[in-house]
């Protein structure tokens, strides 16, 4: 049971685990284990129920539930920019959750941080697994779409006109009509 809560909260990546070893599978029949997920399945939704999201990936299956008809519809925006700092293009990709705005891994991040980034915007780049030519190693979940496109930006940032859908409507277009 420590093996899948372990491998859970990794997957889930939302903290830092901080057990140095991975905890053994063990020896269990089949059917000890299937009562072991049950228990694991029902810890989970306790867990979250108060309010601690240790478990849960900040994207579930590429889709989110819409607010305005309660289907499953994906909602990804994009942000394309050239960079006047670098010189490169920046291309980034992010999901719009009940929690905020996820900036996907693999999305192309500005290198260079300009005089006018936030500190805590700052301090987030800082911290975030980047590679060397500015690709986004994991998904980082922001507050707002605003603090999402400073982060891939490097500087302050609008976020309701840079994100677009594939279409090319702005979050501001999304909200008029």
């Amino acid at each position: 049971m420590e093996n899948r809560f372990y491998s859970i909260a990794i997957n889930a990546n939302r903290y830092i685990v901080k057990n140095g070893n991975e905890p053994t599978i063990g020896n269990v029949t089949e059917e000890k284990e299937n009562e072991l997920e049950k228990f694991i399945d029902y810890a989970k939704i306790v867990i979250g129920t108060l309010g601690y999201k240790i478990f849960e990936p900040l994207i579930n299956n590429n889709f989110e539930i819409n607010n305005n008809d309660n289907l499953q519809t994906e909602s990804q925006f994009f942000l394309n920019k050239k960079s006047k700092r670098s010189k490169t293009i920046i291309e980034a990709t992010s999901k719009q959750t009940s929690e905020g705005f996820v900036v996907l891994k693999g999305s192309h991040i500005e290198t260079i941080d300009s005089n006018s980034v936030p500190q805590k915007i700052k301090r987030l780049r800082e911290n975030a697994k980047i590679s060397d030519n500015g690709i986004l190693q994991e998904d980082i979940l922001f507050s707002s779409p605003s603090y999402a496109a400073s982060f891939v930006i490097g500087s302050s940032a609008n976020g309701r006109s840079e994100w677009k859908t594939a279409d090319g409507k702005s979050l501001n277009d999304l909200e008029k009509s």
